[in-house]
């Protein structure tokens, strides 16, 4: 963390920065079970961005690392942010090869630092858990003058590749978890996937020239490692004990039973980039 910048403890903790810590329970299946993110995402925020090789970033929810290292293997400095301890720890020992990446066990609420300190500021899938009423102006007051502002998330889509699934597994959720079907079970075609913050990040008035990516991704999943994945979400960890066990152990039956072992999982990575005001 560079030296103008400090941690402030007492920060108001917000219910999404609760759920988030969900996460650091499970940390190690984390690392392991998320997905990462296509080279062509990161490609398209250096070209937005015209990243300098001195470039500094700020990642807000660094988790585990999967989105920093990408970029720490580009060069650039990199201050990551991540609340949960247990995945700061392990986000250090896979970014100890690059002097030039520091991780803070702190929130983005909790940070501050110098204005205009930093080229870019990057999110992957960790910005709709900061404080709605703060965060972009936040943002602005950190990034220099025609810096970037770059946020990225997961999205579940849906062709024919992975219909017969989630038409499947909708009995059980509809079953065990009807709260949890629209998430997870009724997933929109790749090019209807939802844009909400193609209207937020205009209109917190910090941020112009919104440009917006999406890349398609298939992904194979094995019943174990698609159980380990739904492991992970937040939502699924709050369901109790009981009805979580009888819901994964229904999904993974199924994949055994009707998928022979194994489905596709498709997702956009939603990408939006916009230029500070």
């Amino acid at each position: 963390m560079p030296a103008q910048c400090r941690i402030d403890f007492n920060a108001r903790m917000t219910e999404n920065r609760r759920r988030t810590l969900l996460h650091n329970q499970v940390a190690q299946l984390y690392d392991r079970a998320r997905p990462g993110y296509p080279t062509a995402l990161f490609d398209d925020i250096v070209s937005y961005a015209n990243l300098a090789d001195d470039a500094r970033v700020l990642e807000v929810g660094c988790g585990t690392g999967q989105a920093t290292l990408p970029m720490a293997r580009r060069g650039y400095t990199i201050d990551c942010l991540e609340p949960g301890a247990q995945m700061a720890s392990i986000a250090r020992a896979k970014l100890a090869a690059f002097p030039r990446v520091k991780v803070t066990c702190a929130s983005f609420e909790a940070y501050s630092c110098s204005p205009a300190t930093y080229d870019l500021l990057l999110s992957a899938t960790a910005f709709h858990w900061t404080d709605p009423r703060i965060r972009f102006q936040k943002a602005h007051e950190l990034l220099a003058e025609d810096s970037t502002l770059a946020l990225f998330w997961h999205r579940s889509a849906q062709t024919e590749a992975s219909r017969a699934f989630f038409d499947a597994v909708q009995r059980i959720y509809q079953a065990v978890a009807p709260e949890l079907i629209s998430d997870y079970v009724q997933p929109p075609q790749p090019d209807a996937v939802a844009t909400e913050y193609e209207g937020l990040i205009p209109a917190s008035g910090f941020f112009a020239d919104l440009a917006i990516r999406k890349h398609y991704v298939a992904t194979e999943y094995s019943a174990r490692a698609y159980i380990d994945l739904l492991g992970t979400f937040s939502d699924h960890q709050r369901l109790d004990e009981s009805r979580r066990r009888k819901l994964l152990a229904g999904v993974e039956q199924l994949i055994n039973e009707e998928f022979a072992g194994s489905i596709i999982r498709e997702t956009v990575a939603l990408l939006y980039l916009a230029r500070r005001i």
